[in-house]
């Protein structure tokens, strides 16, 4: 061996292979970095082929239309381990996504054998990298094959590219992945990257019968289902169409609630308060100088109505094509973080330290390209499969996201609040619906009662109508009593001076007044403690009336003639009433009369007046007064009748005296009083009573002349 004054560095199949598992966790990540390489290299279509007969010696196939490589190319750049593709200004674009250069280790993870097949300027080779029966020490290197010693399995699609490459893997071992399984590596792909920013169609095609026609499919993003309450985008319509629904439903306790549409909330950086989705900031460069570079987030973030799947079932049962999907590779509570529209989290909510409700249904695809800055240090962790460290750019990053996810939450707190009301609401009006059904029940109930009762009355009222059919009887005989003693007795006491004649006459008049007035007693003794005396009480008054004018009529008709007791006339009150008193006399009453001689006319009927005068005198003997005053206040047109007797203590409210069936006498009607008040409105006097511990005095105020 000739010595040289340098050593290059050769790396073993042990060293590759140690490297390949520690880059990569699975099989479908390590897929999912060939494909990037393939996009790194500006094809616009790749394509993946599983062959899946026997999961134990699975092939895959690995097409893209990109640049190729030449044999200089494989020489010096692919066999390179580490060389930085951004180096290279024929290369690298702001969305290169190989720094490290250590991407193709993946093929060494999936299985021992590869094959590479590239297209470059017309120029078409082949090589082999087999490990299967090296050893540890040996030193990994690509052999040239003839390239039909390839076996192709979609040669039609390899011809029909001008320019590109294809990474044959054999023997890979997929054993335990299920059709499903490989079914969810379209939605790795569709999560690995931003479909709709790298320009380039990514497809994948299945075999698992060996008669089985090869079709290959699109990859496209699918959420597991379109229930995303709530939406935040950086920009409008960046995959608003794909994701969102324009009502949801939230689940509730009650179906009728359950089944109402909630209009889809959608949020643009304006609805969120403190935050600059672009701007610039100082870092530190690899070099250790503080430079200002910008920055901008982009990308969206949702927050699902629910994640359980039964529920999501529900909201997706109508459209097949969305239904509800999870497992191992897709999960609908993950905040994606891509760098240069490649994944570089797959999950960066455990960052944000969020432990408010609902956190956990918050999913998203945000892109923030400042992580991976060839000017800043790198961060990615030694698995590629996220960031470590507490850099200034994720501190950065977390202070952007934070108000944004928060506001999510509170939307979907705000809704369930809405919900959770509406639940109550119909609750409540259920309750009150029963609490009226036995309302109704317990109405019914009385009504029944009440018309039990109706029936007693209308008994009770029947009976009523038969007592005062009887008591108009008696009235009407009264009547027609009176009328004949009047028409016998006409002519020879009218204008007649006869003492004999006049007793004769107040006699009779005596007796039919008491008659009345004991036939009254008895009505007011049979209906005063029922509820009907109010009925009867216009026949009571009436009565009253009547026995008191007759008592009145006894007292003077036969000091009159017949033209001075007809109708009301306009009298001198003070000398009618100084009359009248003088004409009375009572054993254990004294009456007294304080009048000047100054005349106060009035129109009255005397009749009506000689019965208040009565009823005065009755009251006040009935209390046992053995004086009464009658006393007139000239200034003030006042009358004033005081007796030496204070009302009883058992009147509360003196005003009560007046009131019809008010009586604190045994035997009493109550409505003597109540006649004085009444006869006064009719001469539009007004009446008070006033009271002390010694005299009762009810004061008669009788106007203007």
């Amino acid at each position: 061996m000739i010595e040289t004054n340098s050593i290059p560095f050769n790396f073993s199949y042990f060293a590759l292979n140690l490297l390949g598992k520690q880059m990569y966790t699975n099989n479908w990540s390590a897929i999912s970095e060939l494909i990037a390489n393939g996009l790194d290299a500006g094809a616009t279509n790749v394509k993946l082929y599983i062959e899946s007969i026997d999961k134990s010696k699975s092939t895959l196939e690995i097409l893209d239309n990109g640049s190729g490589m030449s044999y200089v190319d494989l020489s010096t750049k692919y066999a390179l381990i580490g060389r930085n593709r951004r180096l290279s200004k024929e290369e690298s674009s702001e969305k290169t996504k190989g720094r490290k250069g250590i991407g193709k280790l993946a093929t060494l993870f999936l299985s021992k054998k590869y094959y590479i097949v590239s297209k470059k300027g017309g120029i078409e080779t082949a090589w082999m990298l087999d490990s299967t029966n090296a050893s540890d020490s040996d030193i990994p290197e690509l052999i040239r094959v003839d390239i039909n010693d390839v076996s192709i399995e979609n040669k039609s699609v390899w011809d029909s590219f001008e320019s590109g490459t294809l990474i044959k893997s054999v023997g890979v071992d997929l054993t335990g992945f299920a059709e499903g399984k490989l079914d969810s590596l379209k939605m790795t792909l569709a999560n690995y990257y931003l479909l709709n920013n790298i320009g380039a169609v990514i497809e994948v095609a299945y075999k698992t019968k060996s008669k089985q026609k090869i079709e290959f499919s699109k990859v496209s993003k699918i959420i597991g289902f379109k229930n995303l309450y709530a939406f935040f985008q950086t920009s409008d319509g960046i995959v608003e169409n794909e994701l969102l629904n324009d009502s949801v439903k939230i689940n509730a306790d009650l179906k009728e609630v359950s089944n109402k549409l909630r209009q889809v909330k959608k949020l643009s950086p304006s609805d969120v308060t403190k935050i600059n989705l672009k701007g610039k900031r100082n870092f530190l460069t690899i070099h250790g100088i503080t430079k200002e570079f910008d920055y901008e987030l982009t990308g969206w973030i949702g927050i699902h109505s629910t994640i359980i799947m039964t529920e999501a079932a529900e909201n997706t049962k109508d459209d097949p094509t969305n239904r509800f999907i999870r497992n191992d590779v897709y999960k609908a509570n993950q905040l994606r973080l891509y760098v240069r529209d490649k994944l570089a989290v797959s999950n960066f909510m455990p960052q944000l330290n969020n432990t408010q409700a609902f956190s956990n249904y918050i999913e998203g695809e945000i892109s923030f390209d400042i992580l991976d800055n060839d000017c800043l240090e790198d961060i990615s962790t030694s698995n590629r499969e996220g960031l470590s460290g507490n850099d200034e750019r994720i501190t950065l990053l977390i202070e952007l996201l934070k108000p944004i996810v928060n506001k999510l939450i509170n939307e979907r707190v705000n809704i369930g609040t809405v919900v959770r009301k509406e639940v109550e609401k119909i609750r409540q009006e259920e309750k009150e619906k029963i609490e009226r059904k036995e309302q109704l029940a317990e109405e019914k109930r009385k009504q029944a009662e009440e018309n039990k009762k109706i029936a007693e009355q209308q008994r009770q009222e029947a009976e009523l109508a038969r007592k005062l059919a009887e008591t108009k009887q008696k009235e009407a005989e009264i009547a027609r009593d009176v009328a004949e003693e009047e028409s016998k007795r006409k002519d020879v006491l009218i204008g007649s001076n006869n003492s004999a004649q006049q007793n004769l006459l107040a006699h009779e008049l005596t007796g039919v007044y008491k008659n009345i007035d004991s036939v009254n007693k008895k009505i007011v003794a049979d209906f005063k403690s029922t509820d009907d005396f109010e009925r009867v009480s216009e026949y009571v008054v009436s009565l009253k009336k009547s026995s008191g004018k007759l008592f009145t009529i006894k007292n003077q008709v036969l000091k009159l003639n017949t033209s001075e007791v007809k109708g009301r006339k306009y009298i001198n009150v003070k000398s009618y009433i100084k009359s009248y008193l003088n004409s009375l006399s009572y054993k254990n009453l004294e009456i007294i009369i304080d009048f000047s001689n100054n005349p106060h006319t009035s129109r009255v009927h005397i009749f009506d007046l000689g019965m208040i005068l009565d009823n005065f005198i009755i009251n006040a003997m009935d209390q046992l007064a053995d004086k009464i005053i009658f006393k007139f206040i000239d200034e003030e047109n006042k009358l004033v009748i005081s007796s030496n007797k204070p009302l009883s203590s058992e009147i509360v409210n003196k005003d009560d005296i007046f009131r019809l069936g008010f009586t604190t006498k045994e035997n009493g009607t109550g409505v003597g009083m109540y006649i004085i008040k009444q006869t006064c409105k009719k001469f539009k006097w007004e009446i008070n009573v006033v009271s002390n511990t010694e005299e009762t005095s009810f004061i008669i105020e009788l106007g203007d002349n």
